[in-house]
């Protein structure tokens, strides 16, 4: 229980550090809302016994708004509304329709990122080292939430990994930004 604790307590203190580095870039917002997922839903949970399913279902609807920025802010507004509304009717039911809202979440911020990480290659011939790591996470959140919902019996060794590389991909985040950025040419 006190690794799980200490992993935990480190995933939110680097989580929270990011979206410092992150400033004035067009990826702040994604890592704010990212930073400050954890601690609300650690916090809703201990005060109003909120479960935390419910939290990160609506962190989840929240962290969409930043990620599609080829839309219109307007259409992005109600998207987010849309997926809100529906967020407030699949609370009544079990927890597996949540999984399955943010398995489809999150995969629509990873074709977000890929889309700009296969952009950027197509006009520069260059991958930015910043827009792949951006795919990983959100590859690796995928898996995460696909692993939780077909309940597949790795257990707690399985969360240990994927949340030790999580944390290991935010420290890059701190680090390296869009704008100050490793380039990789190929």
């Amino acid at each position: 229980m006190l690794i799980l604790k200490s992993i935990a307590y480190i995933t939110i203190i680097v989580w929270l550090i990011i979206p410092i580095r992150q400033f004035k870039t067009r990826f702040f917002l994604f890592f704010l809302i990212l930073g400050l997922l954890d601690p609300i839903a650690y916090s809703l949970g201990h005060i109003l016994n909120l479960n935390y399913t419910v939290s990160y279902l609506f962190g989840t609807i929240v962290l969409l708004y930043p990620t599609l920025f080829e839309i219109k802010r307007k259409i992005k507004l109600w998207l987010v509304f849309a997926c809100l509304t529906i967020g407030l009717f699949v609370v009544l039911y079990p927890i597996n329709v949540s999984t399955i809202i943010q398995i489809v979440i999150h995969f629509i911020i990873f074709i977000s990122f890929l889309r700009i990480l296969v952009v950027f290659f197509s006009e520069n011939r260059r991958i930015l080292l910043f827009h792949l790591m951006l795919v990983v996470y959100e590859f690796s959140l995928l898996l995460k939430f696909f692993v939780y919902y077909h309940e597949v019996g790795v257990g707690p060794a399985y969360y240990y990994v994927t949340t030790s590389f999580q944390i290991m991909i935010g420290i890059f985040f701190l680090f390296v930004n869009e704008v100050n950025r490793p380039k990789l040419i190929i």
